[in-house]
């Protein structure tokens, strides 16, 4: 910014669990919204939609944190986040700026920050005085990539007049961003826009990325639910799945949940979401409490009959292609696999369910008890997980067998 204008994440709220009880995990952060929100997310402000798709380019050229960021960021306020990325790049190089310049901006996107400075002009309250954001409940610091990107998302209506979704509009935005739209040393609207369009700006005339877009729903050579590598009730899954996206314990903090026990939740819910679409876990939703209790059901029971007793019991016959499977952190997983994180299934710390893989080799995850509610993380690539904010890397999928024809859906 020339003239006034204006890596903590949304940390895992999960599971851990030992010698099958579910333990309860320190909480090192959770995302917040304006005035307090929770964005684990962030549902609100919005639908529950992914983000608009990223590029291949914005995959390779944006730290998966701070592309995180940028997406919730988008998402909260309704706006692009390709933009809100190419600027960010444009003030910051992805970087923290950490520190003010001579002008009076500072931080990742360069908001004005020091009263009566060439960047905030005249007596009166900062542009970040007046539209600063605690995007993770540590106190609102311009200096911090969660609140310089979620306040310079709140302010590009308000005081950058972006009107309505077009590239032009969007356009006009950069050149008040930066006080012009060029000048001798940089054509700055024109280079934010371009590099807008190669991230996988979506707005109304823009032009067509070069760079597959790769990393949300709806993006090309997407494989969504009802993968040819996966269960046939995958699709099922998934549809029950992304139902209870939003759904919360209550009261928050109490881990009461509609799935189950009072107990730490990730894997209750997986467990109700399975057994609704029809795979033959036994005895209710509590026998899976314990985060890898459904890898080590399916472990067991890989190949056998459709009907099944308990988790432990062992394989009662010889893998084949539609019984339960698990599959190591390396191979690709499928639409309905549970997801577990943790150094194997006996110190498992997460599960979710996989709802999209994508052709770039992200994935999207629906969690129970993540920020106390059910959210949609990602797109990630899963061997990056811990670097997108998961609480541990992934150490492998559990597959689900294929329901009998005519069985329950």
């Amino acid at each position: 910014m020339r003239v006034e204008r204006g890596s903590r994440l949304p940390l895992w709220l999960g599971c851990l669990g030992a010698a099958g009880l579910v333990l309860v995990v320190t909480v090192a952060g959770t995302l917040m919204a304006v005035l307090g929100g929770n964005l684990a997310c962030l549902q609100q402000g919005g639908s529950n939609a992914l983000a608009a798709p990223a590029t291949t380019v914005a995959v390779k050229a944006i730290p998966p944190a701070r592309l995180r960021i940028y997406q919730q960021a988008g998402r909260r306020f309704d706006v692009e986040w390709a933009f809100l990325a190419s600027i960010g790049y444009q003030e910051c190089g992805h970087g923290a700026c950490a520190h003010v310049y001579p002008s009076g901006c500072g931080g990742p996107m360069q908001i004005a920050i020091v009263p009566e400075s060439a960047c905030s002009p005249g007596p009166g309250p900062t542009i970040w005085d007046r539209y600063k954001v605690d995007a993770d409940g540590g106190g609102a610091d311009p200096f911090d990539p969660a609140d310089a990107v979620f306040t310079a998302a709140r302010m590009l209506r308000p005081v950058f007049d972006l009107a309505g979704d077009s590239y032009a509009a969007y356009r006009q935005v950069a050149c008040n961003y930066y006080g012009a739209c060029s000048d001798s040393s940089a054509s700055y609207a024109d280079e934010v826009m371009a590099r807008a369009v190669e991230y996988g700006f979506q707005g109304k005339g823009a032009p067509a990325p070069e760079t597959e877009l790769v990393a949300a729903g709806g993006s090309a050579g997407a494989s969504c639910g009802g993968d040819a590598n996966g269960s046939a009730g995958a699709n099922e899954i998934v549809r029950i799945a992304e139902s209870q996206l939003g759904t919360a314990e209550s009261p928050s903090g109490s881990n009461c949940n509609p799935y189950g026990p009072c107990e730490q939740w990730c894997s209750l819910f997986v467990a109700w979401v399975w057994e609704k679409a029809g795979v033959p876990l036994r005895g209710g939703t509590a026998p899976y409490a314990y985060s890898g209790t459904l890898y080590e059901w399916a472990k067991a029971h890989e190949g056998g009959p459709f009907a099944v007793t308990a988790p432990g019991d062992p394989p009662l016959s010889t893998p084949e292609a539609d019984g339960a499977r698990v599959l190591p952190p390396s191979a690709t997983p499928a639409s309905g696999d549970a997801v577990l994180y943790g150094s194997g299934p006996q110190a498992s710390d997460h599960v979710g369910i996989v709802e999209r893989v994508f052709a770039g080799g992200q994935i999207t995850t629906i969690d129970g008890n993540f920020g106390d509610r059910v959210a949609r993380n990602g797109p990630f690539i899963p061997s990056e997980a811990t670097r997108y904010g998961m609480p541990a890397p992934i150490f492998g999928y559990a597959r689900p067998p294929v329901p009998p024809e005519g069985g329950h859906r």
